[in-house]
């Protein structure tokens, strides 16, 4: 069996897992309430918020994009349909391009049209939506935005008790792994960071790759591997220690 003390390698790496997914939830959380705050002034002056009064978030958007640095590719909040008083459907969200500027995204919102982009049926909103947590979604090809492999970590929001959208952040996959695998590298054993629906988002060794789907490794019996459940239960992400030694490298 596996050492339980707090202070032994297995429980640091999972700390360290844990802070890192508090952080990312930090700058989202941060985005909310610059949203919130918004909202509530406009309906204090008696109308309904609009594209414009959105558009004011650019600024909150661009410093949670540059506080993640590297990590970051794209970021804003996303409107429950109806909830604007200009538009059926719309989004404040901004993605960074080279030398760290921001370019908007603009998908097609007109039902008629063949790519017609419904967010309201991507588990990164409808989650948190039904749900009413937070969700991280993951890894998968961002094809409407990126077309990098990301993890979209949203948050929902609510106005005097109504739900009116999510706010959220993609983080590029490519750089959050070397990020994780800094935490995992620390073990003597194989391991492996797990999301909820058991795909591989980070190893610290190459006998799985980015998105392997290895659900069966979350009902492994005690004795065949320890399975901790990172401490942010919003995730839903798992990590799963093997017995046997990591080949070095």
């Amino acid at each position: 069996m596996f050492a339980q003390s707090d202070n032994d390698p297995l429980s640091i790496c999972v700390a360290q897992l844990d802070s890192t997914l508090g952080a990312i939830f930090s700058q989202v959380r941060h985005l909310v309430e610059e949203n919130l705050q918004l909202w509530e002034r406009v309906i204090a002056e008696g109308r309904q918020p609009d594209a414009r009064d959105l558009a004011l978030l650019r600024p909150a958007i661009e410093q949670m994009l540059q506080a993640c640095g590297t990590f970051g590719c794209g970021g804003g909040v996303v409107v429950e349909p109806g909830c604007l008083g200009d538009r059926k459907m719309h989004l404040e969200w901004w993605h960074l391009v080279d030398g760290g500027k921001t370019l908007p995204l603009r998908p097609n919102f007109d039902r008629n049209r063949e790519n017609f982009y419904d967010y309201t049926e991507m588990l990164w909103y409808s989650r948190p939506r039904d749900l009413g947590k937070s969700v991280v979604e993951g890894p998968y090809i961002d094809l409407y935005g990126t077309n990098m492999y990301v993890l979209t970590f949203t948050v929902p929001m609510y106005v005097q008790g109504r739900f009116i959208g999510v706010a959220g952040l993609d983080l590029s996959l490519h750089n959050v792994e070397r990020l994780l695998i800094q935490s995992l590298m620390r073990l003597e054993n194989e391991a492996l960071l797990l999301a909820a629906d058991g795909r591989v988002i980070a190893s610290n060794t190459p006998n799985w790759m980015i998105g392997d789907l290895a659900q069966s490794l979350l009902q492994l019996a005690p004795e065949l591997a320890e399975r901790r459940p990172l401490g942010a239960p919003d995730a839903g992400w798992s990590l799963v220690h093997l017995p046997g030694l990591r080949a070095a490298a």
